[in-house]
């Protein structure tokens, strides 16, 4: 298969599946995990309705007193990172993913051992590769980010084999989180 016909197998995967049910019990994993606890700053994302529901998540992190960045597309085809205080402040922007106003100012996402980023995904290989939109906006990103990650992705969407490119991003299985948590 295509990436193109993966792209388009995942989405009717995903029509079939509860996004908020699958949201809260990634949140339940998520928050019992060292790598959360141990975070100062949270990279998320606002998810889209055919995503795990990361309201939880985006809501805890602010409970906690975490630094909460999300992404806000530019017009090169890449993202800056806003730091947002209350998620009342979230508009919808480019590809109706709700974000950061135009009025908060990018700031650079620290990469060390305090920061976690919680990356969207539409399906991922068995061998850990990450199947996107097809905008490369993470691609772009994840070249360059040091910190520590984890892939948001379904069980029904761990697939046997997705086609991959020399810039696809790999995840080792420690940094797909699931709804049953970290499948190791």
């Amino acid at each position: 298969m295509t990436k193109r016909e993966v792209r388009q197998h995942a989405k009717i995967l995903r029509a079939a599946l509860d996004q908020k049910a699958l949201g809260r019990a990634m949140a339940d994993a998520l928050f019992g995990l060292p790598v959360w606890q141990q975070a100062h700053t949270v990279l998320a994302f606002a998810s889209l309705p055919d995503e795990p529901d990361t309201a939880p998540m985006l809501r805890q992190a602010l409970a906690e007193g975490k630094r909460l960045l999300l992404p806000r597309v530019t017009g090169d085809g890449t993202m800056d990172w806003v730091e947002i205080p209350d998620l009342g402040l979230l508009q919808r922007g480019a590809f109706g993913i709700w974000g950061p106003p135009a009025a908060l100012p990018p700031v650079c996402p620290p990469d060390d051992s305090t920061t976690l980023a919680l990356l969207p995904c539409l399906a991922v290989g068995a061998d850990g590769v990450r199947l996107g939109r097809g905008g490369g906006y993470y691609d772009r990103f994840l070249a360059h980010y040091k910190g520590k990650r984890l892939l948001l992705c379904p069980t029904a969407l761990i697939l046997p084999h997705i086609p991959a490119d020399a810039w696809d991003v790999r995840f080792h299985p420690e940094e797909i989180l699931t709804e049953k948590g970290i499948p190791l």
